[in-house]
């Protein structure tokens, strides 16, 4: 049994980059996670690909590394 099943749920990996004047330079890379739903008491986050790309690899790095976070991916 899961609950609080929320879908497309967006997680900043790096954020926006301004100057010195404050004008936006970077926009913010994000995440959208396909799934994310608790499980027994623990949030997993889930992704569904047929093949996993370098863009999601590179990410799923940046998840784990920014927000402690393992996607689980299932194809």
């Amino acid at each position: 049994l899961i609950s609080g099943l929320k879908c497309q749920v967006p997680y900043e990996l790096i954020p926006s980059q301004r100057d010195e004047a404050g004008k936006l330079v970077e926009r913010p890379v994000k995440y959208i996670a396909d799934f994310v739903y608790q499980d027994q008491g623990e949030t997993v986050v889930e992704d569904v690909k047929g093949k996993a790309t370098r863009e999601f690899i590179i990410k799923r790095k940046l998840m784990l590394e920014r927000h402690g976070i393992r996607i689980q991916e299932v194809r």
